[in-house]
């Protein structure tokens, strides 16, 4: 408060840092990380932002200006002629006022219910430890570490999630609370754990200062906290430091070595600082960002070509390139990513992901046998909690049209990590799938409020829609496909014109097949839709993605004899007759099928 109040008295003038050392801690010896503490909190309550300020401004390498103007309170006035509250005062300044009152009285509350009275244990065993790492907070004046902080989350989560006795919440659902004002015990019962573990990294230069503090979940109390300033280079001793420390607070033991000699790992600080920034630029999922993050993944096996992890990743990114490029200028993607994922393998057997990613690149090439084999057939995934491995399954299940199996195990990848933007998607998809279209975009329209991958919510939001048959909704989704699926643009405004005007969407839709393929993947769902299976069928004839094969609204086109064909172009009909058909398909003797 004593800082908020030393800005307010200069408000619209920049208060230098050693300005405020002198008055709210006159004569009393505080780092630098203190102050920019105080700020990062003071943000926090106020909902503020660093990188867009509305109240607190950093002046890099000099101080602080409260930007709000801000006067002296009315004097006293009778109750006969006082003004209304505020009346005399600005707005920015009533709002000021306002919101540092809202937060202080919360803060008040805040101390009372929960830091100065401690929630008593649950009757019964004491809970395993379990632990969520939160978004750490980039707090350099020049806020440019956003990577930085981002990787050393991610590491800091993958290196205790290795802890043995110590569950660990995955990354997706830990960052839906970056950049929240959210109270730590009411993130703690959202993410279903007991502890927490937040911090921030400010970088100068060549030095590096990181503070981490791990909590209680239940009480607020601080556990430990430490404060470490180190040369750049030494980041892989920071992890280290700071997983040991929590794994010690905890009582849980820490079984591996430090990050450099993890199976995988690098001891080349720029390796590794392209390969976080290449992370950052995955999760964006445009064609451009796809593009830098495999382009960063490279420059990280430049700096250490010994360096499996990066090779992992780089067969991970190609394969998301598949996805969203297809086949642009020529590049056979999953070649790409096979090479990347032997030479990952050659270098670290022991690696941690391959299983999940040889599956994944097996199903994507439509290798089924292959995927039965990787993963024993989904022997033993009942008793895992490896949300990758999950992923994979589900993954394969849908694209072979097993979906009554997918259910059970998607509703547990959703317990597992909560808010993860592939495991909403798939509970969309599985229950809309199930007959429940309604309840599947709930889930749809969850999956796009979450952060990542936003194309692919849309275009599971869209199919769903189209499934409800609510003109209203599927309007509501073709305006989010303008938006995020550049590459079919011209589709989307073309079928919100035409979607009360049957002839016209499809006189629209043969036109655009017989011209170009870049509607090759949605033609076949609105020709379908329209109450066009022929044209549907041709459309996944020249572009066969087999999880679309099995929605409602392809009832008709896998009814035709072409459909047959189709399996058969794609390996499904050996599959069924080897492992078992599907949900949609059954034999006619040894040589016919029929699916429904």
């Amino acid at each position: 408060m004593a800082v908020l109040e030393r800005l307010a008295r200069s408000a619209g003038e920049v208060v230098t840092r050693d300005e405020l050392f002198d008055s709210v801690w006159p004569g009393g010896v505080v780092t630098d990380d203190a102050l920019t503490q105080c700020i990062v909190e003071l943000r926090k309550v106020l909902g503020d932002s660093a990188r867009d300020p509305r109240f607190i401004e950093t002046v890099p390498k000099v101080g602080f200006r409260l930007l709000p103007a801000v006067g002296p309170l009315p004097p006293p006035q009778s109750p006969a002629t006082a003004m209304p509250f505020g009346s005399a005062w600005k707005p920015a300044t009533q709002a000021l006022f306002a919101v540092v009152s809202v937060a202080l009285l919360g803060l008040v509350f805040w101390w009372y219910l929960g830091a100065s009275r401690p929630v008593p244990a649950p009757p019964g065993e004491e809970a395993p430890p379990s632990l969520a790492v939160l978004p750490f907070v980039d707090i350099s004046d020049e806020q440019n570490q956003g990577w930085y902080a981002y990787g050393l989350t991610e590491e800091l989560i993958t290196r205790l999630a290795q802890v043995q006795g110590l569950r660990v919440t995955a990354r997706t659902s830990s960052y839906h609370f970056a950049n929240t004002n959210e109270d730590m015990r009411t993130i703690a019962a959202a993410l279903g754990v007991n502890h927490l573990l937040e911090g921030s990294v400010r970088a100068e230069d060549e030095t590096l200062r990181i503070t981490a503090q791990l909590i209680d979940a239940g009480t607020g109390f601080h556990l430990w906290s430490q404060r470490y300033d180190r040369p750049r280079d030494a980041i892989f001793s920071v992890q280290e430091e700071i997983a040991d420390a929590v794994a010690g607070v905890l009582s849980v033991g820490l079984q591996v070595g430090d990050l450099g000699t993890m199976p995988g790992g690098t001891a080349n600080v720029r390796a590794y600082e392209a390969l976080m920034r290449s992370k950052v630029h995955q999760w964006e999922a445009t064609p451009a960002s796809m593009v830098q993050a495999i382009d960063l993944a490279k420059q990280a096996i430049d700096l250490d070509p010994q360096y499996a992890q990066a090779w992992w990743r780089l067969a991970g990114l190609y394969v998301n390139a598949n996805s969203i490029m297809h086949d642009a200028e020529g590049v056979d993607w999953l070649a790409l990513s096979r090479e990347a994922l032997d030479r990952a393998r050659e270098l670290e057997p022991n690696l941690r992901g391959v299983k999940f990613m040889s599956a994944t690149i097996q199903y994507v090439d439509r290798d089924w046998a292959g995927v039965e084999e990787t993963m024993d057939g989904g022997a033993g995934l009942e008793l895992t909690s490896d949300f990758d491995l999950l992923f994979a399954w589900t993954g394969f299940l849908h694209r072979v049209g097993r979906v009554h199996e997918a259910l059970p195990i998607v509703e547990r990848m959703h317990r597992i990590n909560p808010y993860s933007p592939g495991a909403t998607r798939a509970l969309a998809w599985v229950n809309a799938l199930h007959g429940r279209v309604e309840e599947g975009l709930g889930w749809a329209e969850k999956a796009y409020q979450l952060d990542g991958f936003k194309a692919w919510a849309v275009e599971n939001g869209l199919l769903i829609a189209l499934w409800s048959k609510d003109h209203q909704e599927i309007r509501k989704w073709l305006r989010r496909a303008e938006e995020r699926v550049p590459e079919s643009r011209a589709l989307f405004p073309a079928m919100a014109a035409t979607l009360d005007d049957r002839l016209a969407a499809l006189a629209w839709l043969r036109n655009a097949f017989g011209e170009t393929q870049d509607h090759d993947f949605q033609i076949p769902f609105w020709a379908a839709w329209h109450g066009d299976p022929e044209l549907a069928l041709e459309a996944m004839l020249r572009l066969p993605v087999p999880w679309a094969f099995w929605g409602p609204e392809m009832r008709d086109v896998r009814r035709l004899p072409g459909f047959k064909g189709l399996l058969r172009q794609v390996g499904l009909e050996d599959y069924f007759r080897e492992y078992g058909w599907n949900d949609f398909c059954r034999p006619l003797g040894e040589e016919d099928f029929e699916c429904t």
